[in-house]
């Protein structure tokens, strides 16, 4: 897809697989043993021979890290308080730093040498089934949330240089970025995890690179394996110890010597505005060295090309100086560059920065969004933004930026090198569908990512009486829209065989609502488009139940008429909303309403529109499951009383029968001269008939 690719990844893929099992020490800290927890150290190599090293006092341990020597721990006692305290591995001494009281308790932490910063993952705290990652500061063990991984993990490690890595419930890799908790997964572990507990652990050797994980596994024995990063593939080394619950996995790092000087900071790489090739590099130097002491003299500063290996030595650099240094590179792509201070004491530790030179494709499209046409039936709008950077935030050519649109419930190409940025689709199948269409930019250097848009139902309008039975996802369930009317993302799901812990059954399906702990609820599921006529009068119909196991929440939800997707032209129908409160049973809730004349045209034109189920419960109820919606024209039927032919053809001897029977309503009985008797029907015996009626 993408023109332009720099082989980056084996500069890493080397750093990641070189002495894979070359023996180093290592740290962890077994959990409930069959005598007490303690802090072990043991070498990677030979991981089943473990040397007990001391051990803490008010708690079990749940998670912990290094810190140079000093491994800091989480535990809790049989109160459930959380401490926060840490374990030298020189001496095995622990010390407590605080009583966290009924803070979360980490599933594993890591620390950033490249930031100085004790990382964490936990459970989020925002949104179920997922985990977060935060950070720890040292000295007061306060806990800060920062961002959502997306995915439910287990273990968390950063490597020298500062990137971090996850590993999800199911044995995933992830490699995550610290600054907004965006994952990527790299691939499988192949490692099944025992499922009845969280913790685990992950650690770099951050001198070779290689990343070490502490699994408990299904077989419920602590075992060591590495971890290749650019595969996510797990090679087992042996059993740690006998097999106890080892977690805190933790390898001694010195980032530097005393006397070498501390990293440059504010690093950055700037490319070139105008997407030529080449970039400027801005630092400023340390002005003290790794013991904290005051820098002497001038320092050299090393900069590495880490995709060509190309080393550039700038001499005579001056402590505190701010430096600009302009790389050139030979095509573009992704490149990272690593800065070393370095005096007669050593080297500082890397400090990396990466970033796109020269020209780069398009990023993705932005509110691809498609929608009803609001002035024809059957046509879809689809409508999105340019991108305004490259895929990697690079120099984009917006001139040159085209569009290529495919619909994909059935393949159809809908443009190719369009250059607005809005189209409609009038081509629909002729059935009710449920459309959703991909969106890719190209430009001149290449094509984006593809984006999605939202799904969308179209299709011919639906008759009276219509039903939707949510029994299956295929009849009924895909053709209804789910609108998260508060915006808490907490809309309705769609769920099959949930109810059958009721006795309701297996092979069940509902859409439900699962509440919010803070938002009232305003979610709806909105029909397909509907046929009604003006003046007619209908009755809604939903069958529903709650979901509530401490057996005194209730549930609201109230019927609404829409104009289509969206809130715009949303209409509550009946006064009130109705209460659901009969946990696992399912009733019947009905509204009559009429269609009103809209004022235009006749008096019983028909039209298109949609009815809604909206839930709008209190924040703190549980779920509100619906099985079944129907609508139904109840107008009542006005029939002509007499003996009219009914032989299967219309003549003129039906016609005037018909007249008779008018007739003789209002006291008349004959009709013999009020229509022509030719044998046969035409346009002028119907007008004269009807001029008969209007003339009554």
């Amino acid at each position: 897809m993408r023109k332009f690719y720099i082989l980056a990844v084996a500069v890493a893929a080397l750093s990641s697989m070189m002495s894979a099992t070359a023996q180093t020490t290592a740290y962890g800290y077994t959990m409930l043993p069959s005598t007490s927890p303690s802090m072990i150290s043991f070498t990677t190599e030979t991981p089943t021979s473990t040397t007990p090293m001391g051990t803490y006092s008010k708690g079990e341990p749940r998670s912990g890290a290094l810190v140079k020597s000093t491994l800091y721990m989480m535990g809790i006692d049989d109160d459930f308080n959380v401490w926060f305290y840490s374990m030298d591995t020189n001496s095995g001494e622990s010390q407590t730093i605080k009583n966290l009281s009924d803070a979360t308790i980490p599933g594993d932490m890591t620390y950033d040498y490249s930031t100085n910063t004790m990382y964490f993952i936990a459970n989020s705290e925002v949104t179920d089934g997922v985990s977060a990652i935060g950070t720890i500061d040292l000295e007061s063990g306060k806990m800060t949330f920062h961002h959502d991984l997306g995915y439910y993990c287990k273990a968390l490690a950063v490597d020298a240089r500062g990137q971090m890595y996850a590993m999800t419930n199911s044995g995933y890799l992830l490699k995550v970025n610290k600054s907004n908790g965006e994952s990527e997964v790299i691939g499988s572990t192949g490692v099944t995890f025992a499922s009845w507990w969280n913790f685990q652990s992950m650690e770099f050797d951050r001198k070779t690179g290689t990343l070490y994980l502490a699994a408990w596994t299904q077989e419920e024995k602590s075992m060591l394996y590495t971890i290749d990063t650019t595969s996510g593939k797990a090679t087992l080394i042996d059993m740690i110890g006998d097999g106890t619950h080892t977690i805190a996995l933790s390898i001694p790092y010195e980032p530097a010597s005393g006397s070498a000087p501390e990293r440059v900071t504010d690093l950055t790489l700037v490319a070139d505005a105008h997407g030529a090739l080449h970039a400027t590099l801005t630092w400023v130097n340390p002005t003290q060295d790794y013991s904290g002491n005051a820098l002497e003299g001038a320092i050299s500063i090393e900069i590495v090309n880490g995709v060509t290996g190309e080393k550039t030595v700038l001499e005579n650099c001056q402590p505190g100086e701010t430096m600009q240094h302009t790389v050139e590179v030979t095509e573009a792509g992704m490149y990272d560059f690593t800065v070393v201070a370095v005096n007669e004491g050593g080297a500082s530790m890397e400090q990396p920065v990466e970033g796109w030179i020269g020209h780069d494709v398009p990023a993705g499209v932005l509110n691809a969004t498609a929608k009803l046409n609001l002035y024809q039936q059957l046509v879809n709008d689809l409508s999105w933004d340019a991108p305004t950077t490259g895929a990697h935030s690079g120099y984009l050519h917006k001139a040159s930026l085209k569009y290529d649109i495919v619909r994909l419930n059935d393949g159809k190409v809908i443009a190719q090198d369009l250059t607005a940025t809005r189209i409609s689709d009038d081509a629909l199948l002729e059935q009710l569908t449920r459309y959703s269409y991909q969106i890719v930019a190209k430009n001149n250097d290449g094509e984006g990512e593809p984006v999605k848009t939202n799904d969308l139902v179209n299709g011919p309008a639906a008759e009276c009486p219509f039903v939707a039975p949510f029994n299956s996802w295929e009849e009924s369930g895909q053709y209804w829209t789910v609108l998260d009317g508060n915006q808490d993302e907490y809309p309705f799901v769609w769920y099959k065989d949930y109810m059958n812990m009721f006795g309701q059954g297996y092979d069940k399906c509902y859409y439900i609502y699962q509440k919010n702990e803070v938002h009232y609820a305003y979610d709806f599921i909105i029909s397909p488009p509907i046929q009604f006529q003006e003046g007619h009068e209908y009755k809604i119909t939903a069958n529903v139940s709650n979901d509530d196991i401490a057996g005194y929440r209730e549930e609201n939800f109230r019927f609404f008429t829409m104009s289509g997707y969206d809130l715009v032209g949303a209409v509550p129908l009946g006064d009130e909303a109705f209460t659901v409160k009969h946990p696992g049973e399912f009733r019947d809730y009905s509204l009559t309403f009429k269609a009103e004349d809209d004022g235009y045209g006749s008096d019983d034109e028909q039209f298109v529109s949609f009815i809604a189920l909206c839930c709008c419960s209190r924040y703190d109820m549980g779920m509100l499951l619906v099985n079944s919606i129907t609508v139904e024209d109840i107008t009542p039927v006005t029939t002509l009383k007499g003996d009219v032919n009914s032989d299967g053809e219309v003549n003129i001897a039906d016609i005037n029968a018909l007249i008779d029977v008018i007739l003789s309503s209002e006291g008349s009985t004959s009709a013999t001269d009020d229509v022509n008797e030719d044998g046969e029907v035409n346009i002028a015996d119907i007008n004269a008939l009807i001029d008969l009626i209007l003339t009554m």
